[in-house]
């Protein structure tokens, strides 16, 4: 195996044969450091306005549409990177990985010492990824975009939760877990008022009773593994050592564990040898279990979005004044409401749950008893729907948490309710208005949930009958649009479960949406293509596709910005909708009960695997969501450092308006991420072209998520 010093020696010979005019000035004695980057910067700008005037509008902002962006190829492209980082070269930065500590990019000096042989800090991931700017910046490495087939085949590498093969080897899991939770009831110190068995029952009897309770969710969050060893024993002890030494120092440190049972069958214990598709519940695992990087953070982690972060009195960081803790804001038209109900908590824990930040302080937890609504709830909801009522932008509500579906069926019944009578009172206002005057009506209720996923059999008869009556009232004032939205990051997730509970929202007249999470394990080839397949075979619309948030808790699961790039333009893009059918989607979302139908009428009449009405995007802090971005540096260990603008395309804030734009240095390199990927059974070289991607757009907004009141 070759030492540091060989593969940084390999590439250094690489970059010379790649790219010999431009090492030539590196290698020039005559030139310091500064004028090094004055030359390289007069040589680099003189070819782009001659031979790449496109990716030369694109650099001076002149011409940066999607559009333009299309136009720019991996040599244009490397162009603009190496322009970026000669104009940001010995900049420095505040780097949220390592809290705060500025750094430097000097991707120009640092390279020059490596060609010269000189000493410095600089690693082989830096080094790998100036060989591969080189190749690319003289046209040795071009870009080539893999064809519909292709993405098929890596497409049918990924099972879904639905696949016969997978139905029957999680039946034999749930069989080993009831026999697991018939002991434990047999053992159980203090009998539950609910939960127990009668004297007498045989082994048998007790199974069959535990199969019964299956089907009640409050059974599965009574009985969910909250211990590091219970979570061991549910796993059939198929946890290495090593990940359950961290389990345990997790929970020692004061990082919740929480599974219901109904989850942990969905995973595969068997020895990799033993199954059909080895890594294939990869995505699904990695929620469950924590990395050393969260472990020893956990305790000093910041928070990502700044704007949740609000005092009495004064604006959050996009510069709205809020109500309460319950409202969180980014945008002019769209609030974020989190009740004060056990909708604070979630039937899961995810591994790079947002609200690790929050568990730091005791802020969130999952006492579930504790988080029922208290006497002051009401007074409370009530004021929070003043907040929407008098505000003149506000006509969108996204109800979460937590989780939306983890508020008790009257919780949330009591809930919408008040969002009706608010928006009931926003059209009675405008009555005594002027037209110039008006505010805007209420159109859009959403709720958040991981609910399908996490414990299907929340999605009860009696909860769907609430947002079916919700639906109909709604209709009346003005709200043509209510929508669930979903967090599915694999197809393993979607069992015959999720598609019932599906099956029955969708007959409530709410449209299902999905927001992906891009960890590592869910960014492999073919991955959320065939995630959006499934997705769509049973009715949901894939809605957004998020980069993990977070600094250095959460570099084990990120997915670089440059992979997220090239899903969008190289595997979601062959489910792009044409533009003759954006008029038929615009009505989907109002007709949610044949959602099924309308989505394989798109797919059957244009002919693709998919439809992929979803952008692929990063939450910034403060600012919201965007795919925009620029290359403007790296570390010495080879860490991207992006410049992201907002999306324009949607209204902001006056304080986003004039920040402008935001800056993320990665946590991990792609030379890193590569190697992950490996560790999993990737072939790496299907990723080659993953290098070039140094910049990105953010796509339009699909019509099928417009609303339909104009």
């Amino acid at each position: 195996m070759n030492t540091q010093h060989e593969r940084i020696a390999e590439l250094v010979a690489k970059m010379k044969q790649d790219n010999p005019q431009v090492i030539a000035l590196f290698l020039d004695q005559k030139l310091d450091d500064a004028a090094l980057v004055a030359h390289l910067r007069e040589h680099f700008s003189t070819v782009m306005q001659q031979h790449y005037p496109k990716a030369w509008a694109y650099y001076t902002r002149e011409e940066q549409t999607e559009q333009d962006y299309y136009k720019l190829m991996s040599t244009s492209m490397a162009y603009l990177r190496i322009m970026d980082y000669l104009d940001h070269e010995g900049q420095s930065f505040e780097d949220g990985n390592l809290h705060g500590k500025k750094v430097v990019s000097r991707p120009i000096g640092l390279l020059r010492k490596v060609l010269v042989g000189k000493k410095c800090q600089c690693s082989v991931d830096f080094v790998e990824d100036m060989a591969h700017l080189m190749a690319q910046l003289s046209g040795v490495e071009e870009r080539e975009i893999p064809s519909r087939s292709k993405v098929k085949q890596w497409m049918e590498r990924h099972p879904s939760g639905l696949d016969r093969q997978v139905i029957a080897w999680r039946v034999q899991n749930k069989k080993r877990i009831v026999a697991l939770l018939v002991q434990r009831l047999e053992t159980q110190t203090k009998s539950s008022s609910f939960y127990h068995f009668r004297e007498g029952l045989s082994f048998e009897e007790k199974r069959k009773q535990v199969l019964t309770w299956w089907r009640d969710d409050r059974f599965h969050l009574h009985f969910a593994i909250r211990s590091a060893d219970d979570l061991n024993l549910y796993l059939a002890h198929s946890m290495d050592e090593k990940t359950l030494s961290l389990m345990r120092e997790a929970q020692a440190k004061g990082i919740p564990i929480f599974a219901t049972p109904y989850f942990l069958s969905l995973i595969d214990t068997r020895p990799l040898e033993k199954r059909e598709n080895p890594r294939s519940d990869e995505a699904i695992r990695s929620y469950l279990f924590y990395s050393k990087d969260l472990v020893q953070e956990f305790g000093s982690i910041v928070a990502w979005e700044k704007e949740d972060i609000a005092r009495p009195g004064e604006p959050n960081a996009a510069g709205w004044l809020l109500p309460s803790h319950n409202v969180h804001r980014r945008y002019p038209n769209v609030a974020i409401f989190i009740p004060d109900t056990m909708g604070r908590a979630c039937g899961g824990l995810c591994s790079y749950c947002q609200r690790m930040y929050d568990f730091q302080g005791g802020r969130f937890n999952f006492e579930l008893e504790k988080l029922r609504p208290k006497k002051s709830w009401q007074e409370q909801l009530e004021q929070n729907m003043e907040y929407f009522r008098n505000d003149p932008y506000l006509w969108d509500i996204l109800i979460t948490g937590g989780d939306a579906f983890m508020s008790s069926v009257k919780s949330l019944k009591n809930i919408l309710d008040a969002v009706l009578a608010m928006a009931r009172q926003k059209i009675e206002d405008n009555e005594a208005r002027s037209p110039e005057e008006q505010y805007a009506p209420m159109r859009r209720v959403r709720l958040g949930t991981k609910i399908p996923v996490y414990l299907p059999q929340r999605v009860t008869a009696e909860l769907v009958q609430v947002l079916a009556d919700f639906k109909k009232k709604a209709a009346l004032v003005g709200i043509d649009q209510c929508v669930v939205q979903t967090h599915v990051s694999s197809a393993m997730e979607i069992t015959p479960e999720t598609r019932k509970a599906v099956k029955r929202l969708l007959a409530s007249g709410w449209a299902v949406t999905n927001q992906e999470v891009f960890t590592v394990a869910a960014s492999r080839r073919g991955h959320s293509a065939k995630l959006r397949k499934v997705l769509n075979d049973i009715g949901v619309l894939p809605y957004y596709n998020f980069s993990v948030k977070g600094f250095k808790e959460n570099r084990d699961l990120f997915a670089t910005n440059a992979r997220s790039t090239q899903e969008q333009v190289e595997e979601s893009s062959i489910g792009q909708i044409a533009q003759r059918y954006h008029a038929t989607i615009r009505t989907f979302m109002k007709n949610a009960e044949a959602m099924v139908e309308q989505i394989d009428s798109v797919r059957k009449g244009d002919e693709i695997p998919f439809i992929s009405p979803d952008r692929n995007t990063l939450n910034l802090p403060g600012v919201g969501k965007s795919n925009t971005y620029r290359t403007i540096g790296i570390t010495e260990d080879g860490r991207r450092i992006l410049r992201f603008e907002f999306d324009h395309t949607r209204a902001h804030s006056k304080v986003i308006e004039d920040m402008g734009f935001v800056i993320i240095i990665e946590s991990k390199s792609i030379a890193y991420y590569l190697k992950q990927l490996a560790e999993m059974g990737e072939d790496i070289t299907e990723y080659a072209t993953i290098w070039g991607y140094s910049a990105g757009s953010l796509e339009p907004r699909s019509p099928v998520f417009e609303g339909t009141t104009k």
